[in-house]
């Protein structure tokens, strides 16, 4: 049959091509029958070589689409290319060769193989693109790879190339297609044709036809499928591992990167294989630099070099060798990392190094070295006495990575993940931290901010939890975690274990619940892409966050453990499980309750409506007391003063149950925690009588008084609700005694069971004043009550390494500490100081000169000099002392950069920090001048300065001015600038971190403003509006989304806005809140936040307009909140409307949580009722 007389067209530019291709060469055949390129009958002028042991997988191409690449048609081309060159070694002139594919992926992966082999193939002129790459190209030999090797699915590419444009290229003498012809047959007619056609003429052969080609086929087969045992987590390499190997941040992400799911499998089998001992022969894997401590080792995988070291680890009760891996790099890139470790390492003393290099051997194979007892210092000592410090900006810093540790479990992870993953499986901790974990008793954790309470705490919870699902399965839980002995879990086989954690903070609580759902994941295999959040759920409020939580300790499913909840929401379900709700005296929250299912998000929200914070204090009850008392007064600290005191206190002395008597917190001044004086007390209790009365009338309530209401009720009723097993507590110096005091109803597992976490030099919180020590005592005597062996209470365990800042920035905020230790000893607990593995730069105080402002020097237009405004960027914050200081820099710069509070920045971590006039705007004014005392009596420094005797009773507000100092330090993670306008109350502290070289001090011209800014993408700017609205900072939030460009994001916030303006206008100007309710309702609806609107436009009802009703009821109905919607036709006695829901409802089978027959009877009766007293 004439192959050049049949029709090959199709509809698809590469199809076509190739039927082009073998028309022409099929022409040509006469002329090219004498020449032979490579001996047996596969390689003759037209050949299709069918590949049927070939796999086709997916690869993501970074930049591009999703493509297929296939290994063994790789090899089989790979060998024919060597056996073309080596027979063309006589031949003067090049052989041209043309490898094309359809598929980028096969293209990308021959290139790289070709280039690893490129002088060896010197007898060949190779051209190696994808067909749409070719166009009037030609070669002696044209060789196609199609790629696709199973019958799942249609032939990606013909779609893809469809109405292409047609690429064009000639093969002068012979062209070979490799590929499935099974499943281009079942593709494709034309390929049916090409392919019979082929047969016909005895051009279609079997790869296996060729000895060498089969051999390479068993041969890749038998890699290939290594690799995949490698998904098995039964696999052998796993069983015989001898090392434990932990890999860097940066090595994920470089693996991410790898070109190919391929490539991925290489590296990890080579991983489990150094894991067994096994270490290469032949090859120096030894690197050097200039004084190398010959530490670093790199291992050749493919095209690219592993870079690791040998470490000691602490674990499983002795200390042993682990292998480090850093990254996985190309050559030329390996020099710099390797520098890096060379420095880090050359800090190490030198015994540790010995036991770093020691080898030890059986047979073939290196294990690592045991040690029973390890008493050798990791690090050399300095002259100062401080360990190294790695010289680099926070984010880049090697020594701060989070390390993981290879498992069956991990590698499944790291074969799955897709490029940009964030890897969510338990991660390696420090010593100190692993030995907070391990400890069996009920706890007590103090550290500052950023030195891992939290990790403490999850990794904890989710050690218990595992030893318990261990015990419960009849496993040996010791051999399994990382624990010496099993706790005595009080739940029994078969049981759940009762965990919860509380913290105040909504954005944490939600942080922690998704890592534990992630490690639960990583237990059960499961990918993490499954369940994952969008950034919608972000920034939804606190309740709707954990929708999934039960609403009472009465009856809590199996599933919902452990429970991880806010401390408003605990209060909230302890207040549904003991006796009649506290809400019942509020009517509106009463009628919510009432309502049959009522959702926990809608109770929530009503009483979130009542409740009086420190926001709503300050807005709308502080401007309305007498000024005759607030006008010396601080409104935090008096808001703080009635919650932790008055209100607070469990021993009191004389009062009424619920608050102190006037006596008896008078008495106070003279203690030795008083931060008041006797007539400042005076005047603050009466604030706190006409606050109280205020709130009656306003129908509000703190959780002072919900607090208080739910200890009277447990102390007369017994506590019904589920008793936990473990009980965790973050943040603690939020809550006041009174409300830690709550958690000993809930939980019988004292000995062990209770862990609390927090850090006490931040207590500029909400209403809280404590110390630890204050937390153990109460632990003692409260819940310890009653048992006649009190047993030993665990010492308090600190943190002491902090992760997220340099020593320049913690030695500053410890010297702040100390000067708090000094002169309040009673009101901080006494720590170590914090140490970081980071140096730093020190700090900056910025000299202006005379008559100069900085934030006039940084951000005057400099537009006549060609240089423009200088901007800072989202992770940068100039932060100042109050909103007025706030209002008056924002008003002059605009939107070159955010302005904060200090108390706003609380809780929240910035690059760049620039701390605007602190002290002179500070109201201890000259009083600053105590810091001289501290310096000449304990720091024995010389001065000739005067300063006046400190008395606790006239200086008591420098403890909460050092307090805002220290929070204000810590904000930063990389640069501190200090910035006082005067000279007159500042010289104190400047020459006090002067004297001890903790500060530098920089002149601010021009070029140095310059370099203060930093470059932020838009990408970067959404990000942190996002994090301003999880914090409830919408104004800061609406710039950031402004930069960034987001007018959905910006309207947003605006709506967010308005609706807590007018939840704390509510009480005074109920109009005005009304209407700004329903703007905000319709700023929600219009980015189509059904939900939000709903809620907005339910808030603003005032039972009186029946159209906000029947539009609450529209948009609950559309979003699904049956309930909500029927509740709104209820109070707004639209009857009719509510029938007409429940009948559509009926006729569509929608099924909930709701009786629909029920509810329908429900309104029909009345209906009657309202129209009968009409």
């Amino acid at each position: 049959m004439d192959l050049n007389k049949k029709n090959f067209n199709g509809d698809d530019g590469y199809l076509t091509l190739i039927g082009h291709m073998i028309s022409s060469i099929c022409s040509d055949r006469s002329k090219n029958s004498k020449q032979h390129y490579l001996s047996g009958k596969l390689f003759g002028h037209y050949s299709f070589i069918n590949i049927s042991e070939g796999r086709d997988e997916v690869e993501n191409i970074i930049g591009q689409h999703e493509s297929k690449r296939n290994m063994v048609e790789v090899a089989i081309v790979m060998n024919i290319l060597q056996r073309l060159n080596k027979e063309w070694q006589c031949n003067s002139r090049k052989l041209s060769v043309c490898v094309t594919s359809p598929y980028v992926a096969q293209v990308k992966e021959i290139e790289r193989r070709l280039w690893k082999s490129y002088e060896n193939l010197s007898k060949l002129e190779l051209k190696v693109k994808s067909l749409e790459g070719f166009q009037d190209d030609e070669a002696d030999i044209v060789i196609i790879s199609t790629v696709k090797s199973n019958s799942v699915g249609p032939l990606q590419f013909i779609l893809k190339h469809r109405k292409s444009k047609v690429a064009t290229i000639k093969a002068r003498h012979c062209l070979w297609i490799l590929g499935n012809g099974k499943t281009l047959a079942e593709a494709d007619y034309v390929w049916e044709n090409i392919l019979s056609d082929a047969k016909q003429c005895n051009c279609y052969f079997n790869a296996e036809e060729d000895v060498e080609i089969a051999q390479v086929i068993i041969d890749i087969k038998c890699k290939l499928d290594e690799l995949e045992d490698l998904l098995d987590k039964q696999c052998n390499l796993f069983k015989v591992t001898k090392w434990q190997v932990i890999f860097s941040e940066t090595f994920f992400k470089s693996f991410l990167k790898l070109p190919s799911t391929y490539s991925k499998k290489l590296v990890v089998k080579f991983l489990l294989k150094l894991a067994t001992g096994w270490r290469p022969k032949k090859k120096n894997t030894d690197v050097f630099c200039d004084s190398s401590v010959k530490i670093a080792k790199q291992f050749k995988v493919e095209d690219r070099y592993i870079i690791c070291t040998n470490d000691i680890s602490r674990e499983h009760g002795f200390v042993t060798q682990i292998l480090k891996v850093w990254d996985i790099l190309h050559l030329k890139d390996a020099p710099a990392l390797i520098k890096r470790l060379d420095k880090i390492y050359g800090a190490f003393s030198k015994d540790f190094l010995i036991c770093c290099k020691e080898k030890c051997l059986q047979g073939n194979l290196e294990v690592p070295k045991c040690y029973t007892s390890f008493g050798v210092a990791r690090y050399k000592r300095t002259n100062s006495g401080r360990n190294f410090g790695e010289n680099v900006r926070v984010k880049e810093s090697l020594l701060l990575m989070k390390f993981y540790s290879l498992s069956a479990g991990v590698m499944s992870q790291l074969l799955s993940a897709p490029d940009g993953t964030i890897l969510n499986v338990p991660f390696e901790v420090s010593d100190e931290e692993r030995e907070i974990i391990l400890n069996p008793r009920s706890s007590f954790i103090l550290g500052r901010s950023g030195t891992g309470k939290t990790t403490v705490l999850v990794m904890k919870l989710f050690q218990k939890e595992q030893q318990h699902y261990m015990a419960s399965e009849g496993f040996d839980a010791h051999d399994a975690l990382v624990s010496d002995c099993l706790s005595n879990e009080p739940a029994g086989r078969g049981m759940p274990l009762c965990q919860i954690f509380v913290t105040i903070n909504p954005k944490l609580c939600f942080a922690v619940k998704q890592l534990i759902n992630n490690l639960r994941r990583f237990v059960h295999g499961e990918n993490f892409d499954k369940g994952c959040t969008s950034i919608d759920v972000n920034v939804m409020d606190e309740y709707e966050k954990l929708m999934d939580v039960p609403d009472s300790f009465e009856e809590i499913p199996s599933n919902a453990y452990p429970l991880v909840i806010t401390f408003n929401m605990f209060l909230l379900m302890l207040d549904k499980t003991v006796g009649v709700s506290f809400f019942h005296r509020f009517p509106d929250i009463r009628k919510i309750q009432c309502m049959k299912n009522a959702s926990f998000g809608l109770v929530s929200q009503a009483v979130k409506r009542k409740e009086v914070d420190y926001d709503k204090f300050r807005t709308s009850y502080w401007p309305h007391f007498n000024t005759q008392l607030t006008r010396t007064l601080d409104p935090l600290r008096v808001f703080t003063e009635i919650n932790s005191c008055i209100k607070g206190q469990l021993h009191f002395g004389k009062g009424d149950g619920s608050r102190l008597s006037l006596q008896s917190y008078l008495k106070l001044s003279k203690s030795r925690v008083s931060s008041f004086s006797e007539d400042e007390r005076k005047l603050i209790y009466k604030i706190f009588e006409d606050y109280e009365k205020k709130k009656v009338v306003r129908g509000e309530f703190d959780l002072s008084d919900l607090v208080n209401d739910l200890h009277h009720r447990l102390k007369c009723e017994k506590y019904e609700g589920k008793f936990m097993d473990f009980v965790y507590i973050d943040e603690v110096q939020d809550l006041t005694m009174k409300q830690l005091a709550l958690f000993k109803y809930i939980c019988k597992n004292v000995d062990e069971g209770f862990v609390f976490a927090g850090d006490t030099a931040q207590t500029i919180a909400r209403g809280v004043n404590f110390r630890f020590q204050d937390i153990k005592c109460l632990f003692y005597k409260e819940f310890l009550h009653g048992r006649k062996n009190k047993g030993i209470i665990s010492p308090i365990l600190h943190l002491s390494q902090n992760f997220r800042t340099h020593v320049g920035v913690l030695n500053l905020a410890h010297s702040v500490i100390e000067l708090i230790y000094h002169f309040f000893p009673k009101t901080i607990d006494i720590l170590n100081p914090e140490t970081s593995l980071l140096c730093g730069e020190l700090p900056i105080l910025l000299d202006c000169g005379i008559h100069e402002d900085a934030i006039t020097k940084i951000f005057q237009d400099k537009g006549s000099f060609g240089e423009g405004v200088i901007r800072f960027g989202a992770e940068q914050v100039i932060m100042v002392r109050d909103d007025y200081a706030r209002e008056k820099i924002a008003n002059s710069i605009g939107r070159h950069a955010i302005v904060l509070t200090i108390f706003e920045s609380k809780g929240l971590e910035f690059e760049d920090v620039l701390l605007y006039n602190f002290f002179g705007s500070s109201p201890l004014k000259d009083q600053w001048r105590l810091i001289y005392e501290f310096m000449e009596k304990k720091l024995c420094l010389l001065n000739s300065e005067l300063y006046p005797s400190f008395t606790n009773a006239r200086h008591n507000i420098l403890c909460h001015e050092l307090k805002q100092l220290y929070v204000a330090i810590t904000r930063t993670r990389q640069r501190l600038w200090i910035y006082e306008a005067s000279d007159d109350f500042s010289s104190p502290m400047l020459d006090y971190w002067k004297r001890l070289n903790l500060v530098q001090v920089k002149k601010l011209d021009d070029s140095y403003a310059r370099t203060m800014q930093a470059e932020s993408s838009l990408e970067d700017w959404r990000r942190q509006g996002i994090k301003f609205v999880e914090v409830h900072n919408y104004k800061a939030a609406m710039q950031c989304f402004e930069r960034s460009g987001d007018a959905h994001w910006k309207t947003f916030a605006r709506a967010c806005s308005l609706k807590a303006a007018a939840d704390n206008l509510r009480g005074l100007r109920l109009q005005e809140s009304l209407e700004m309710l329903r703007e905000a309702a319709e700023l929600f609806k219009s980015i189509n936040n059904i939900r939000k609107s709903a809620e907005c436009y339910f808030d603003a009802e005032d039972y009186r307009k029946a159209g906000l009703h029947s539009r609450a009821a529209e948009i609950y109905a559309k979003s699904g909140l049956y309930n909500e919607c029927l509740h709104a036709c209820n109070t707004g006695k639209l009857f009719e409307l509510g029938l007409q829901y429940i009948q559509s409802w009926k006729q569509k089978g929608l099924t909930g949580s709701i009786d629909f027959i029920t509810e329908e009877q429900n309104f029909l009766r009345k209906g009657a009722h309202a129209f009968l007293q009409g």
